[in-house]
């Protein structure tokens, strides 16, 4: 679904909360939702749009929402923080083909990484991705996108995940599931070599306020002295700070991007960056 700027009021529910889909093409930077919106350049505590929703502006450069974990940077990589919630497990009930509803088994050590108490808030999941193993299929494997789930009380339980669409075959309590939350839920600038950059914060936000991050496109990002000084190098990496790097400052660093532009006569400038997280 595509939201173009002069709908994105009717986008929005009671709750301020944008209808599944996405944002794109914003043919006026800054204005996406009008007053009761959120926009590219604001902080807010209270959530306006599903986490990961996304805007595409119309020179190519692409936003995701995402919810801070801790203090966010401008300039500096964010990494999303939380691991795996629900670890591999047989289905709690059995779903017929075509169902978009699949009961699944929290365990007491589930949940977020910081507590591993098993419990899971209403659509703490939303946004998140569950994998499928269908064990009476050959190699059949199904990822879905949930788009809601139950609560589960502390020391783990049953929750009922909601899919984006239907899983193609029948499964019982024999068949497995992994799932994880939006990549966007809780998203921090820390210094990990183990957990992914999901974008680059538009401002200065604190724990559990509201950003958008940028995922593609035109940017900057603090670069380590090695970035956009030397002879044919171009690509890019995030170092484990979410600085910017080249590809021999370090053993599998995550791709970010190439120098589009660096300064005169091959100084570093800038440089300017084609951020290439995602679009």
């Amino acid at each position: 679904m595509t939201i173009r700027l002069k709908y994105a009021q009717n986008a929005i529910d009671g709750n301020g909360t944008l209808f599944r889909g996405e944002i794109a093409h914003v043919g006026i930077p800054d204005l996406l939702g009008g007053n009761s919106g959120h926009r590219i350049w604001e902080v807010n505590t209270t959530q306006k749009y599903t986490l990961g929703a996304r805007v595409v502006y119309p020179d190519g450069r692409v936003f995701r929402y995402a919810k801070a974990g801790g203090t966010l940077i401008p300039g500096q990589g964010c990494l999303s923080y939380q691991q795996q919630y629900i670890r591999y497990a047989v289905l709690a009930a059995a779903a017929a083909a075509g169902a978009t509803q699949l009961s699944v088994t929290v365990n007491a050590d589930d949940g977020e990484v910081d507590t591993n108490d098993g419990a899971l808030a209403t659509n703490e999941l939303q946004g998140g991705y569950c994998v499928i193993f269908d064990k009476s299929a050959t190699n059949m494997v199904v990822l879905r996108n949930i788009i809601a789930n139950t609560a589960v009380a502390t020391g783990g339980g049953t929750t009922v995940i909601t899919l984006d669409d239907p899983i193609p075959n029948a499964l019982t309590t024999t068949d497995a599931i992994e799932c994880m939350a939006s990549p966007y839920y809780d998203v921090r600038a820390v210094n990990d070599t183990q957990r992914a950059v999901v974008g680059v914060p538009t401002m200065v936000a604190a724990a559990n306020e509201y950003v958008w991050i940028q995922t593609w496109g035109v940017c900057w990002v603090a670069p380590q002295a090695t970035v956009g000084t030397g002879a044919g190098v171009h690509a890019v990496v995030f170092r484990s700070d979410g600085s910017l790097g080249i590809p021999t400052d370090g053993t599998d660093l995550q791709y970010a991007g190439f120098v589009l532009q660096r300064g005169r006569s091959n100084a570093q400038g800038a440089p300017f960056i084609m951020l290439q997280i995602s679009i």
